[in-house]
């Protein structure tokens, strides 16, 4: 039975700092792509164009995790990932006032700019956070923090994608509104990064290395002489592989198939987020002061019965609704223990290069 609940653990300033930090640089990334999305859908007629626009934000957002994952390693391996968190912070107020400039000029490919942007600032962010947690929590409640820590993501989602619907709907003439607003929660997520825990760094005597795919190829060697971390990676990355896969094709399901208006849209999103946040909290609590890897195979049988449930559904938002919350809380009992598994066997000097 565990010792300690949720309650105590946010009720600790450092770490309630943290949970806001993730939460609204999550919220910023996923407001920021779902009105962009939907702007593509708007100013897009042709079904094709409006697919390949979808996927181009998919892309442009990823890319920078495949470009710059290595730095990213380094970087909180060899200084305070505490620092990392705060440096990427500003970072993020810089990339959202390049956003509110290109809202103000109404010019998408800027928009798309700004999109891969944000995906460098979570790739430099990523390493730091799931590296810090070990740092900031006794080892019985690290199921309980990476529950935490995936419900804020996803909750950040769940108003993300909710509210750019709305938001999007209501100042679609007012652009530059909507990039005044981003900028500013920026700014608030950098204001709240200055209480996460001084942590020193991880004493890591690394050079640093121009060429990131090296660190990463070290790290992949280290991972193959490690049968249960190699598995959680891997599971980790299918895991993020099929959410970002999924995110688009709801989009498009809500477009073209369900035939919704944006508000509509943005809670198929919702639910998504509702039910990874719910499996997430629920994999915490089932873990205990342990990590229960029982959950993963568990979720992930039930990760891929969902979706072929609704792909032989008729198209209804009612059903379709149900449906992807019951995947997604299959997720959340999948990730989590993972994440608090690789972030236990994962050395000090090497969290951030392995994650």
């Amino acid at each position: 039975m565990a010792q300690h609940g949720y309650g105590e653990i946010l009720r600790r300033r450092d770490f309630s700092c943290f949970f806001w930090t993730q939460f609204l640089g999550a919220f910023n990334d996923n407001l920021y792509k779902m009105i962009l999305s939907l702007l593509a859908l708007d100013v897009t007629s042709a079904a094709g164009s409006r697919g390949f626009y979808i996927s181009l934000i998919g892309f442009l957002f990823i890319l920078p995790f495949a470009l710059f994952s290595g730095y990213a390693g380094q970087l909180a391996d060899i200084y305070s990932k505490r620092t990392v968190l705060i440096a990427v912070k500003i970072f993020e107020i810089f990339a959202m006032a390049l956003g509110w400039v290109a809202f103000l000029y109404g010019r998408i490919e800027p928009m798309l700019g700004v999109v891969f942007l944000m995906g460098l600032h979570s790739t430099f962010f990523s390493p730091a956070k799931y590296g810090i947690l070990p740092e900031m929590l006794p080892e019985e409640e690290l199921s309980r923090g990476n529950g935490l820590l995936e419900m804020s993501t996803f909750m950040a989602i769940i108003l993300g994608t909710s509210l750019g619907g709305l938001i999007y709907g209501a100042w679609k003439d007012h652009l530059g509104w909507i990039g005044a607003m981003l900028t500013i929660i920026a700014m608030l997520g950098t204001v709240t990064s200055l209480g996460i825990t001084r942590v020193p760094a991880s004493g890591a005597a690394k050079a640093f290395k121009p060429y990131p795919w090296t660190e990463i190829w070290h790290g992949m060697k280290r991972l193959s002489r490690e049968k249960p971390l190699w598995l959680a990676v891997a599971g980790i990355s299918y895991f993020w592989f099929l959410g970002a896969l999924i995110q688009m094709d709801v989009l498009l399901y809500g477009k073209e198939i369900l035939q919704l208006d944006e508000a509509r849209i943005g809670l198929l999103g919702t639910f998504l987020a509702i039910g990874i946040g719910a499996g997430s909290l629920a994999a915490g609590r089932l873990s205990g002061d342990k990590i229960e890897l029982g959950l993963v195979p568990l979720g992930s049988v039930a990760m891929g019965a969902f979706p072929t449930l609704l792909y032989f559904s008729p198209p209804d938002f009612t059903v379709a609704s149900a449906l992807l919350v019951a995947m997604a809380f299959s997720a959340g009992l999948f990730i989590v223990p993972l994440n608090a598994l690789l972030q236990q066997r994962s050395g000090k000097q090497e969290k951030g290069q392995l994650i």
